[in-house]
């Protein structure tokens, strides 16, 4: 059975994770480390993980609320990135920064800034636990913002505060001086569990964007390459042998017809001893018989006397057991049917015609052509 997964850092390093074990829309399992799998899953991890995300600590990135009024919200936005980049401590080559999707250009956009060290190590430690495709979200971004004040809660391991424009973690030493004075809600831990499974289908901010964005070759991994070669290789293969086959029947075919051949051929004479002879020495009978080279010579007569007039046109033709040809003429007029008989007579072939018929708009004339 496939089940989602929300995977909670720890604010120590070393210190193992806690785990959500989600089914639908709520939380079934809990507990921490890094066997978050089913036993019976043991040996096909992948296949059992749906959606994942990953918490990060509050520590672990730096968020900025910057607001850009003037601009549109896809402006502000990139003014907001450049500008969180700006104020953060290192080279910006080596950062990495992400701005939430934000719809109302007044409204301060939130940038998270981490490093893009940290972010490599995240992504190697979700592919070594069979979760590399999972979101990358802040911790502190699960707690809802106050009207007023701060809201204070826990979320995994770790205790975060944020305000309207801010968020940390609760035991940093500079919380004091930064809640002052100013209410502090606090959050249950129901509503904390909502806003987790609220985020595991649409995170506030994943940092899986940019360079560090879900590469779509990993639907076509190294396994799945394997699979399309061999079945690939399966189908040209396939093709291979159907062709092959193909080729050994008509071979086959070819000489059962050859033999067929110089059998009825050795019935007029009894030299011929393959099929190029049969053809040569049957032609060059026909011929001493007066056959003029066959159906094939007869057929050349008749197209060169059809050249007498272009609108006669053959419509059939049939040969008979004695070698006569049986064909009908079509035309537009008798005479022009007759011009082509008569170049057929000129040429020294006999024949017969039946009545010129009228068949729709042309006139359809049986004629029979003998030697």
């Amino acid at each position: 059975m496939v089940h989602d997964y929300i995977i909670l850092l720890s604010p120590e390093r070393e210190a193992p994770p806690t785990w959500y074990r989600v089914d639908g829309d709520r939380i079934v399992r809990r507990g921490k480390g890094t066997d978050w799998l089913p036993p019976e899953h043991e040996d096909g991890a992948e296949a059992a993980v749906g959606q994942a995300m990953l918490v990060l600590p509050p520590q672990a990135t730096t968020l900025h609320w910057i607001a850009c009024p003037g601009m549109t919200a896809r402006q502000g936005a990139t003014a907001a990135r450049l500008m969180a980049l700006e104020a953060s401590i290192g080279d910006g080559e080596g950062l990495h920064a992400v701005v939430a999707a934000n719809d109302d250009p007044e409204a301060p956009h939130i940038v998270a800034v981490a490093s893009q060290s940290a972010m490599a190590h995240w992504i190697d430690w979700c592919e070594a636990h069979d979760i590399g495709h999972a979101s990358i979200v802040p911790a502190a971004l699960l707690v809802p913002a106050p009207d007023d004040g701060f809201a204070r809660a826990t979320v995994g391991a770790t205790e975060i505060v944020r305000g309207g424009d801010t968020a940390f973690a609760a035991d940093e030493a500079m919380a004091p001086l930064i809640v002052g004075d100013a209410p502090v809600t606090a959050v249950p831990v129901d509503t904390i569990d909502v806003a987790l499974l609220r985020a595991l289908d649409e995170p506030p901010l994943d940092l899986r964007q940019g360079g560090f964005a879900r590469r779509s070759a990993r639907v076509f991994d190294r396994a799945r390459w394997t699979r399309i070669a061999i079945m690939l290789g399966g189908t040209v293969l396939a093709s291979l042998l159907i062709s092959l086959i193909a080729i050994l029947r008509l071979n086959a075919e070819a000489s059962r017809l050859d033999s067929q051949t110089v059998a009825l051929a050795q019935t007029v004479d009894p030299t011929i001893s393959d099929p190029e002879m049969a053809e040569s020495r049957i032609a060059g009978l026909l011929a001493a018989r007066g056959g003029r080279g066959g159906f094939t010579g007869t057929m050349a007569g008749l197209m060169t006397a059809m050249q007498v007039n272009p609108n006669v046109v053959l419509t059939s033709v049939n040969q008979g057991a004695d070698g006569s040809l049986r064909v009908q003429f079509a035309g537009n007029r008798a005479e022009e049917i007759n011009e082509v008989l008569i170049a057929i007579q000129e040429a020294g072939w006999r024949i017969s015609a039946n009545a010129v018929q009228q068949r729709g708009a042309r006139l359809v004339a049986d004629i029979m052509v003998v030697r």
